[in-house]
């Protein structure tokens, strides 16, 4: 990845970093996973309706909770570009990510006059954070958290749907 930076004097400097994604591809995928899992909803509605439930039993149980309600709103988000409506009622969407790299994860650094480049020998070790932002601009959940407990959610609600058996 490669930015620039104007200093105080004008001057532009140039950033490499090699060995890591650039953070639009890091972004890219993070939405995908939410689309990915907010099209489970649709899987776990067959499922139900498989146990004699109506498809609405799920929706309640998404609706019923906020941050189920957050991923659907990103998804959609990132799905169709904008929202008209929104289940959590903050219009959710994600901030910028933000990369830290322990000092153990790159191998070399290279000075010259205007540029500063870093190779990235362990990008496994990156620690990547993306804040949820409402409407109003206040971080509400971080992207990667709400990932995790949106799979969890899913797995829950497929865990109750075997409960109640045909």
């Amino acid at each position: 990845m490669e930015w620039g930076a104007k200093i105080s004097n004008g001057e532009i400097h140039e950033y490499v970093t090699n060995g890591i994604k650039p953070p639009e591809e890091f972004e890219d995928d993070i939405e995908s996973a939410f689309v990915w899992l907010w099209s489970f909803k649709d899987y776990a509605k067959d499922y139900a309706t498989s146990k004699k439930l109506s498809g609405n039993w799920v929706e309640s149980k998404v609706n019923d909770d906020f941050r189920l309600c957050l991923s659907a709103d990103i998804a959609n988000k990132a799905k169709h570009g904008n929202l008209k409506s929104s289940r959590s009622e903050v219009f959710p969407c994600l901030g910028s990510l933000k990369y830290t790299l322990p000092h153990g994860s790159f191998n070399e650094i290279r000075f010259y006059t205007f540029k500063v480049e870093t190779d990235v020998s362990k990008p496994e070790e990156a620690i990547l954070a993306m804040d949820v932002i409402d409407n109003t601009g206040k971080r509400i959940d971080d992207a990667f958290e709400l990932l995790d407990y949106s799979l969890k959610a899913w797995e829950d609600i497929m865990k109750q749907l075997d409960a109640m058996g045909i």
